[in-house]
């Protein structure tokens, strides 16, 4: 996630929880098949890592988020 400008946030917090049951979702895994998943992951963005990663003239990369922010 940091090579996209996130930053985990410091000790407990900034962990990411994996939403789902994966010990049961894993039971009907077959090689080769995405398993989509949703998690919840605390961090801060970095502008900056994110605009020295897009102007490197590497592939172009997608990441698929679906975001809530939280005022504290």
């Amino acid at each position: 996630m940091e090579a996209y400008g996130l930053e985990s946030l410091e000790g407990s917090a900034g962990e990411v929880t994996v939403n789902e049951d994966m010990s049961k979702i894993s039971k009907g895994y077959k090689l080769g098949n995405d398993i989509p998943f949703t998690a919840t992951y605390k961090g801060k963005y970095d502008a900056a890592v994110q605009s020295s990663a897009s102007s490197d003239g590497g592939d172009d990369v997608v990441v698929d988020v679906e975001a809530e922010t939280v005022a504290e």
